[in-house]
This record gives structure tokens, sequence and C-alpha cells, in this order.
């Protein structure tokens, strides 16, 4: 079984314009996708933002938790799992060289997008049965811009209900994707 690494990229990404931006750093999402993380036994949990006034908000609230008080501890091997960074190339290099291999690269979208597709299912015994790791992005704002999803091995299919309504929170698509990839089989 290959590693899986994740990514919650804030740039490059699209606004509702589809304007290539840098979105803010949202604490719930750095710690709640963390303890997904932790849950689903993610090698690691990368934070990407170019912007160093965010990067020390993430830190600093990565080491909060990581020095708070007993009561709340069990957040510390979430944390633990997180790596602020400031380009995604600087991801890709960590994950290369803990790994010695390229990772299988994935993207999400919410969208549908032409492209190589991947079913979770399929992804899901890659996992299992492959040694080679897998890196997923997850886009913030409106989603990660094309210059990424272009150099994707995959694109997974976006998630959908039983209605046309399709705008989940970040945190709550990583932890239903984490689930269909790693969650245990009834």
């Amino acid at each position: 079984m290959g590693n899986l690494y994740i990514a919650l990229v804030h740039y490059p990404c699209r606004d509702r314009h589809d304007k290539i931006v840098t979105t803010m750093i949202t604490p719930i999402d750095i710690t709640d996708i963390a303890r997904s993380a932790c849950t689903y036994d993610v090698a690691q949990f990368f934070v990407v933002t170019p912007l160093s006034s965010q990067q020390v908000i993430a830190q600093k609230l990565i080491d909060f938790w990581l020095k708070a008080e007993p009561d709340v501890a069990y957040r510390r091997p979430a944390l633990h799992r997180v790596r602020v960074v400031d380009r995604l190339e600087t991801s890709f290099q960590s994950v290369l060289e803990r790994e010695g291999v390229a990772p299988l690269l994935v993207g999400t979208d919410a969208r549908e997008l032409p492209g190589p597709r991947i079913s979770y299912e399929k992804l899901r015994e890659l996992i299992e049965t492959d040694d080679r790791p897998v890196y997923l992005l997850f886009g913030t704002g409106w989603g990660l811009a094309l210059e990424v999803l272009d150099r994707v091995d995959y694109l997974l299919p976006p998630i959908w209900g039983p209605t046309e309504y399709n705008h989940l929170s970040v945190r709550a698509a990583v932890a239903i994707i984490l689930d269909r990839l790693r969650g245990r089989r009834s």
C-alpha cells in the first residue's frame, strides 16, 4: 500500500469570475482537515499559500494546538501531520524526497471537467494494491486553477447529492473523499 498525501491549495485558485487568486487561510479548515487526515492515515497534509502573512497565521494555529492543554491533547497527532508550504512545487519535492518516487497526482473539482478520470473505486484499489504514493489536491475559492489541473494524472469525479446544488465546504469534501478512499468497508 502506498502512502496518501493531501494538499489544501490556496494558490493558484480561481474566483467566481474565473480569475486566478490567492485565497485566505480558514483556521477551521486546517484543524478539521488535519483530523480527517489523521483518521484516514494520510502521511502528510500540506497547506499551500505563497503569502507569508497567511503562513504565519497557519503555523501559529498549528503551534497553538500542539502546545495546548492536556484536555485537548487529542488534536496533537492530527496537527503533527500538517506542513505549511509556500508553493505546490515545495510539497511535490517533499513527497518525492520522502518516497523516492513521484506520486500519482490526483485533482479534485466540484465541476465536471474534461481530462483523465479515475473513479473512487479504482483509486481506492490503486492505493490498496500499489506501492506508489498518491497525492490528492484540493482547491479553495472556486477550485484549482486549470494550470494545476492540467498537471494531474487523474481527476476524481465531483461529489453529488440528490440535487443540483453542489457547493460543499472543502473540509466536508476532503472528509467524504478520504472516507471513500480509505474508510472501512462494512
